[in-house]
């Protein structure tokens, strides 16, 4: 027999309630991010970076060295400066105070290591160097020009007779950076600096200094525009493992395809490196036609080529077969709906699809310039990573950093219909605004469990990380609602399945049917009855069934799901016209296995 009193003093929630459906099957094939970084060693020598240091041909030796090395912790642009489309090289070098670095354009792709302080770096040409950061002792003063623009939240604006040659360039000083000081420019409200504008035209320098306790001070120096340093300048993050800060980081991530027509490869500045097309996109007709094999590439999904049906599958990254194209006919499928018919080109045996196409149905964004014939494909999803998850209990507890409206569930029991969180500051120079910690909590079952989580906005699925749990029926307990009127009830409850075995939780398996059984006292509150409700995972809830509670309180009913095997919640609901402006509100729910 299983008791369990209610209180208000017993029982807290903060739920989000969901309406999550998930695609039966599609759990096995779900694997990381693409953009994914690998799980760090317990050396916490690797670290996991925000996404905006994607270019990682370039940034992660450097960051990572700077993390381990450095004598000061090392803030760096998660943002870069336009480079005019070419490549990005850096020269570095520790210093006995901190660290400093230029970026600059190269001619090409710069070998990874050559960020590494002390590398070779190439040789530059004059005006090729975009931007410089360095770190140190904090400096009693700064240089700067003699007129004040703005003084506002810790930071002051200066400029020299250069700078603001004309009124209508300082008027256009003082209105960027009024609204840059708005948001926490650069790192947080607990930095003070100097901001100086010096130099006029291409020739302007663009330089910031600030410190966040007096001791350690950061500079960044620009060589390209205003709106190119002030949008370089919100970036810098420090580099830190964000796997120290939380179990899983999930953080936005948008990549991007330069190509051109007629030219067999194209330039991803995220990676910094060109890469090989199997077919150059073409214009025709009206159209711009792009090889469908390098677009699911792009995205990291998924393609197949079955002959026998003239046709190719193909999915986004996480998604299995989720779309079919008959390549004869222009037919496109998703299931067995058809969604669309478009026109296919063939060259050299590669199939090439309208990027109109992809834009609609891979939400692929595209760009294209007639008179240079350039284009760029664009993309976004989520940069994703986590530490091993463990369990001790039926509830496990995820700390998460991230962004935007999320869902999580279990695998085993998918949304369960509520889980819980609560939501903290992020780590020191990620904007509150945007960025949050969160304490997730999330029901676990006996057997294989998987944390999922997804975007709530439209359904889709970001990750499922294993949980390593080993629990037993009788670490699954009945788990109540908190609802405030059933302050005043009592429950005991006890589950004897089939074959005449009795469950001692909130967790019982079977090969046919459960009995429910046990007393309740609703003092003042004329329970003569309850409801009950079915809901097998990915499934609806099925219609609820009344069955009567004797005048000494006493109950009974048989749980006979009718869906076949798998995971089922019950759900206990109170009587018709019991609460007030409510007609249900669940009292508890519990877990039934059909093996």
């Amino acid at each position: 027999m299983n008791s369990v009193h209610r209180s208000k003093s017993g029982f807290k929630w903060t739920a989000a309630f969901l309406l999550v459906i998930l695609v039966s099957g599609l759990i096995p094939s779900l694997g990381r991010s693409a953009a994914a970084e690998e799980t760090p060693g317990s050396t916490g020598e690797q670290i996991v970076l925000d996404p905006g240091f994607g270019y990682r041909s370039i940034w992660a030796p450097l960051a990572n060295e700077l993390f381990r090395s450095s004598s000061v912790t090392a803030y760096l642009p998660t943002r870069l400066p336009d480079s005019g489309k070419q490549y990005y090289g850096i020269s570095s070098k520790l210093t006995e105070e901190g660290y400093a670095i230029q970026l600059y354009r190269a001619d090409k792709a710069p070998d990874a290591a050559s960020s590494l302080p002390d590398a070779n770096s190439p040789a530059r040409k004059p005006g090729d160097v975009l931007l410089e950061a360095s770190a140190g002792a904090a400096k009693p003063s700064f240089p700067h020009g003699d007129a004040l623009l703005l003084s506002k939240n810790g930071w002051t604006v200066y400029t020299d007779s250069d700078g603001a040659a004309t009124d209508s360039r300082k008027r256009q000083l003082v209105q960027a950076f009024s609204q840059a000081v708005k948001f926490a420019t650069p790192l947080s409200t607990d930095a003070k600096g100097i901001i100086n504008v010096s130099g006029t035209g291409k020739d302007a320098v663009y330089t910031a200094y600030w410190s966040f306790d007096g001791k350690t001070g950061y500079t960044f120096v620009s060589h390209t525009s205003l709106a190119d340093f002030i949008s370089v300048l919100y970036s810098f993050r420090p580099v830190i493992n964000l796997l120290d800060q939380a179990d899983v980081v999930m953080l936005p991530l948008s990549v991007e395809m330069n190509w051109q027509t007629g030219r067999t490869s194209a330039f991803v500045p995220r990676e910094n490196k060109r890469i090989a097309l199997s077919s150059a996109p073409v214009f025709a007709n009206g159209n711009l036609y792009f090889p469908l094999k390098d677009a699911i590439a792009f995205i990291q999904g998924h393609m197949q080529t079955v002959p026998s049906e003239n046709a190719v599958y193909f999915s986004e990254n996480g998604y299995f077969n989720q779309l079919k194209l008959n390549v004869k006919t222009g037919q496109v499928y998703k299931g067995r709906q058809k969604i669309a018919t478009i026109k296919v080109r063939k060259q050299n045996g590669v199939i090439l699809v309208p990027l109109r196409f992809l834009k609609e149905y891979l939400w692929l964004p595209f760009s294209y310039d007639s008179s240079a014939k350039t284009g760029t494909i664009e993309y976004s999803t989520w940069f994703t990573n986590n530490r091993p998850l463990k369990a001790s209990s039926a509830t496990l507890s995820v700390s998460v950093l991230g962004t935007g409206i999320f869902y999580y569930e279990s695998s085993r029991i998918s949304s369960f219909g509520t889980y819980s969180y609560q939501q903290s500051k992020p780590p020191q120079g990620y904007n509150g605004r945007k960025y949050s910690l969160y304490q997730v909590s999330i029901p676990l079952l006996p057997g294989e469990n998987q944390f999922i989580y997804g975007d709530s906005r439209n359904g889709r699925i970001i990750n499922s990380i294993p949980v390593d749990s080993k629990l037993t029926a009788a670490d699954i307990p009945f788990r109540y609602s908190g609802y405030p009127s059933y302050d005043s009830l009592s429950l005991d409850l006890k589950l004897s399945s089939s074959d005449g075995a009795d469950w001692p939780a909130g967790y019982a398996e079977t090969s046919s049917y459960v009995d429910l059984s046990g007393t309740l006292e609703a003092r003042g509150t004329g329970f003569s009855s309850l409801r009950l409700t079915l809901r097998p995972v990915n499934g609806r809830e099925s219609k609820a069934v009344s069955f009567p509670v004797g005048k000494d309180g006493r109950f009974s009913y048989r749980i006979k799901p009718d869906q076949g095997k798998g995971s089922y919640v019950v759900t206990l609901y109170n009587p018709p016209g019991t609460i007030p402006k409510a007609d249900r509100a669940p009292i508890v729910t519990f877990i039934v296995v059909v093996k």
